[in-house]
């Protein structure tokens, strides 16, 4: 079928460049703040309440921000909103590194979770706007490993950074967002009326198998923070051991991205949703059944970063294109981004619930990761129920 969008403007290589940025901006934050916040209390004296506040405002402004982007942004643009967001990001980082620490600190947070929730979600609804549907595929899997390289790379690089100081971190994250804004982006989509809607049109029908997906997917996410604990308290390691345990993970889902762009114009959501299902649990299985050794929790670590890699590199947002028309793409993608990141706030309060109960502290970690396992079993069946392979509606639904 001929695409239902025409294709970008001359120089478009140069237009994907602000989405690749804002890929950046938000990888690079992601990465860099476990490392940050310690070095922070450390120079500050900050305690580990106030040290977890940070994180714990930054999630709620994320909640609170992700559906009001997405609202907004069919009133105002994907793109539009999405230059709001990365200058909003700008202006947080500089304020994290200027503000006396904590109490200023924990403002930027806030601001920088208002900027960067919605990243990833605009810039997806702009690809769908904006790009044909045979490229949708390849290019929500450039952006997806865009962000995990940068991940990875902020993972390993913040630790030397740190020599100049924790709020070398923030500056960086406040030159890296300055450098997406100057780019180009595409001009408001012809088919992307201005007009009011509902949230609730984001969980409607059409859109109930990515969202259940996105929660499962959540939870699979919050698996991952756990994998260095675990593998300390079965493997009797200390943290520092754990570190190459991890390369496995990484690599699972920068090779899962990678197939992603390859492979998702071409068969469509289901078969790599199943796929990173499938992977994402053979790696729970193993990572906690297994016999206890080196070679199966770094075969289930890989086994899991490759699957959800797969779920959160690209399928559940192509899904949701195809779930809702053009004037509602920023709805469909903001649920998507939404309920991922609700799974992994449930995911991450069950684990560490679980985690703390019994005197064995190894049993009650993988009784924790084995439950969380069961949830995203529990979001599978919606799998086979993401549409088959076709273009998106041309008309929002009644």
């Amino acid at each position: 079928m001929p695409s239902s969008v025409p294709h970008p403007p001359e120089g478009s290589a140069r237009r994907l460049a602000p989405l690749l940025g804002a890929a950046v901006a938000a990888g690079f934050e992601a990465g860099a703040i476990g490392y940050v916040l310690p070095a922070m209390r450390q120079a500050t004296g900050a305690s580990a309440e106030e040290a977890s506040l940070l994180l714990s405002v930054f999630v709620a402004a994320t909640l609170v921000a992700v559906p009001v982007a997405a609202l907004a942004a069919r009133t105002w643009g994907a793109a539009r909103m999405l230059r709001g967001c990365l200058l909003l990001a700008f202006v947080a980082a500089l304020l994290a590194a200027a503000l006396p620490a904590p109490v200023g600190v924990l403002v930027a947070r806030a601001l920088q979770g208002l900027a960067l929730g919605p990243l990833l979600a605009l810039v997806a609804a702009v690809i769908v706007l904006h790009w044909p549907d045979a490229q949708h595929g390849r290019r929500l899997g450039q952006v997806s490993l865009t962000y995990g390289l940068t991940y990875v790379a902020a993972t390993l690089a913040t630790p030397w950074l740190l020599a100049l100081g924790w709020r070398s971190a923030f500056m960086l994250g406040a030159l890296l967002a300055l450098l997406a804004l100057p780019w180009p982006l595409p001009a408001a989509h012809p088919q992307a009326r201005r007009s009011a809607a509902s949230w609730r049109l984001a969980f409607g029908p059409p859109m109930r198998p990515a969202v259940l997906l996105a929660l499962g997917t959540g939870i699979g996410q919050s698996v991952l923070v756990w994998m260095p604990t675990l593998a300390a308290v079965r493997l009797g390691l200390s943290m520092t051991e754990t570190a190459p345990l991890m390369v496995p993970l990484l690599l699972g889902g920068l090779a899962a991205t990678a197939a992603v762009m390859r492979r998702l114009d071409r068969h469509g959501a289901r078969p790599l949703a199943l796929v990173g299902l499938a992977a994402a649990l053979l790696g729970v299985l193993l990572v906690v059944a297994a016999p206890a050794g080196r070679v199966w929790f770094a075969a289930g670590g890989g086994a899991l970063g490759f699957g959800i890699g797969m779920l959160s590199g690209g399928p559940l947002r192509y899904a949701a294109a195809r779930a809702l028309p053009p004037d509602a793409q920023s709805l469909a993608q903001g649920a998507v981004a939404w309920l991922t990141d609700v799974g992994l706030l449930a995911g991450s309060v069950l684990l560490g619930r679980l985690a703390g109960r019994g005197a064995d502290a190894r049993e009650a970690i993988e009784t924790a990761v084995a439950t969380a396992g069961v949830a995203v079993l529990l979001c599978a069946p919606a799998a086979f129920r993401l549409a088959a392979h076709h273009r998106r509606p041309a008309t929002e639904p009644a």
